[in-house]
């Protein structure tokens, strides 16, 4: 088996580190205050080697002050070491740590009865009944229950080996498959440097890994590894660690920092979470708690989706929104307390490590959720790709499912489909953004007949995923039934000017005139527009190249010449400057018999289609005279 964690918990003077030192050999309380009080007041460590496998013992702080530190240490555990004092029964801090246990996710346990040497005769059966029935309804009720004694070893024999059954039936995951390591301690060793200890609760870690401690990505170094005292060149899952870091200060380790790589992601502001509230109290919508995450605990504002407020002992979604950002995982256990007085209303379970905010109605962000709970991948990409506009990243169902984005292709449905590298969409998706697209279209080719095509700024809502529209643009030019262009895209078999009414032709022929016979004194555009129709019967003459539009960016204005215009000016300039000869913009415009403001913009149309050529402040004409035909009317 994989090393088991087990963590030991119950009420101040029960007897855990007794117990503990009776069943390892280790005494856990290494404080001079500890043992001047006789109390733990930080987490102790202890080991002890079964047939089956190393079960490392973290001994928690018993007492109500120190109930923070009794959560870190059981952050890593994958079951309990119950201790109930036989004299004194079911304390008040016992019931605090069985539902933090229970809320952490904690399954499995062994009941250790203690100080039953100091129970009068004939009383402990009795005694046994009553701590059983006080056991009811806790995550812990049908434990193993053993009596014994630290002073006299009755019954240490018998415990030794529910602990060592307890190991064999634990299962080791899931877990993930990256070194995963939440510091609980972090100190200097004089010649080694930092130090930091945890449990190991992903993948194995190694000497010399490279490696990040988050919050705050800082990247370090495995320079040594330690585990039960002895050196290790690798330690696996489940294992206590200490890990020498290199290329980090003990100072500059954060409170509740996680050893990982960068599979991990990174720490986060915002985590979606299920939450499980106690009988204690209820919970409302922006109320802030203190919640335990591994080793860590900040405040965060609590924002529950679709309520006002979370009953007591009931369960719901939420969003957990940090000043500060916070190391999680998914699939994590969380405890929130209240700030004051300090209680403890419940658990979460982390969806979303790294969630992006949302609002509290959000109905598709609930069903993301829902299925990230129930494990369901397929219902978990498909929740995605509806909350997202009809695409979503592989990665984010990977992280949200706990899989390996690799190996969750395998998995996905025929109905998802990867339209492009780590992005994913569904035949439905595709097939409703293909309709809308259309309707989209056809309607504006109703509205606006002699318009040549629908811009794709009016074909790109915000409430769709941007390169998802552009997956069904490219389908719909590649299978004919659209054309692109410029100006956007239109239905193949669109054909502004068979749309056009008689009198519109007959406009269209006067707009076309008016160009033409301007030559390069063109008339202004307020002269020759009365409206937005004669504005699009402008754009279909510029769209079909019988009419150019040059911009004159200085102006800020707009000059429309003819096509056959382009190409006498073209010829013109050719004769008064035959190649290679260059000319300037002044000498172009005296040769043209123009203004300025003609023949700035016209000399950078010709630039562009390669009718002239450009260098610094001189051009000169092309020698390729076919270049000149593509400025003819209706060359385009």
């Amino acid at each position: 088996m994989a090393a088991l964690c087990l963590v030991v918990i119950g009420h101040v003077d029960h007897g855990k580190t007794a117990l503990v030192q009776r069943l390892t050999g280790i005494d856990t309380d290494r404080l001079a205050e500890e043992k001047a009080r006789g109390l733990s007041i930080v987490a102790g460590y202890a080991h002890r080697t079964y047939a089956c496998g190393t079960v490392d013992f973290v001994d928690a702080p018993g007492h109500s002050d120190f109930v923070q530190a009794m959560i870190s240490a059981a952050a890593g555990a994958r079951a309990a070491l119950v201790v109930i004092s036989a004299v004194d029964g079911i304390a008040a801090q016992t019931r605090e740590h069985l539902e933090i246990a229970g809320l952490l996710g904690l399954a499995d346990a062994v009941i250790a009865v203690t100080k039953c040497d100091l129970l009068p005769p004939g009383t402990l059966d009795a005694r046994l009944d009553a701590i059983r029935n006080g056991l009811a309804g806790t995550a812990f009720a049908e434990a193993p229950m053993l009596p014994c004694s630290s002073v006299t070893g009755i019954g240490v024999e018998a415990l030794q080996g529910a602990i060592e059954a307890l190991a064999r039936r634990v299962p080791s995951g899931p877990l993930p498959a990256d070194p995963y390591l939440p510091v609980d301690r972090a100190f200097s060793l004089p010649g080694r440097g930092t130090v930091v200890t945890g449990t190991l609760l992903g993948g194995a870690l190694t000497l010399g890994a490279a490696l990040l401690l988050q919050p705050g990505a800082l990247p370090v170094t495995i320079r040594g590894l330690h585990s039960r005292d002895q050196a290790q060149e690798e330690i696996t899952t489940g294992g206590r660690t200490a890990a020498n870091l290199r290329g980090v200060a003990v100072e500059d380790v954060p409170r509740g920092a996680v050893l990982c790589d960068a599979a991990a992601g990174p720490a986060s502001t915002c985590m979606d979470v299920q939450l499980t509230l106690l009988e204690a109290a209820g919970l409302k919508h922006m109320q802030e708690v203190r919640v335990h995450v591994g080793t860590a605990h900040a405040v965060a504002q609590i924002r529950l989706f679709g309520a006002g407020w979370l009953a007591a002992g009931a369960q719901g979604f939420a969003q957990l929104r940090f000043r500060h950002p916070v190391m999680a995982r998914a699939g994590q256990h969380a405890i929130l307390r209240r700030l004051s007085p300090p209680l403890t209303l419940g658990g979460a379970v982390v969806l979303d490590p790294q969630a992006a905010q949302a609002r509290a109605g959000d109905g598709a962000r609930q069903q993301v959720l829902r299925a990230a709970l129930a494990g369901d991948v397929t219902a978990l990409a498909l929740a995605l790709i509806a909350a997202h506009g009809g695409a979503a990243d592989l990665q984010e169902v990977a992280r949200l499912a706990r899989k390996d984005a690799t190996n969750l292709r395998a998995a996905l449905g025929p109905g998802v489909v990867e339209f492009a590298p780590g992005r994913i969409t569904s035949a439905d998706a595709i097939a409703d953004c293909r309709r809308a697209m259309l309707d989209a279209i056809a309607a504006h080719h109703a509205r606006h007949p002699a318009r040549p095509a629908v811009p794709l700024s009016a074909l790109s809502p915000r409430t769709r995923a941007p390169d998802l529209l552009r997956h069904v643009r490219q389908g719909l030019i590649g299978d004919g039934t659209c054309r692109q262009s410029d100006r956007g895209l239109a239905l193949a078999q669109h054909d502004p000017m068979a749309a056009l009414a008689p009198a519109q032709l007959d406009r269209l022929d006067g707009i076309r005139e008016a160009f033409r016979s301007g030559g390069l004194t063109p008339p202004a555009l307020s002269q020759v527009l009365s409206g937005s129709e004669d504005q699009d019967l402008l754009d279909l003459l510029v769209a079909r190249d019988e009419l150019a539009a040059l911009p004159n960016v200085a102006l800020k204005q707009t000059v429309v010449l003819h096509g056959e215009t382009l190409r006498a000016a073209a010829m013109a300039l050719r004769t008064a400057f035959p190649p290679p000869a260059p000319f300037t913009t002044g000498e172009a415009r005296a040769a043209l018999a123009t203004t300025r403001r003609i023949i700035v913009p016209l000399l950078e149309h010709f630039d562009t289609f390669g009718v002239t050529i450009r260098a610094d402040d001189r051009r000169r004409m092309a020698d390729d005279l076919a270049r000149l035909r593509d400025l003819g009317p209706g060359a385009g």
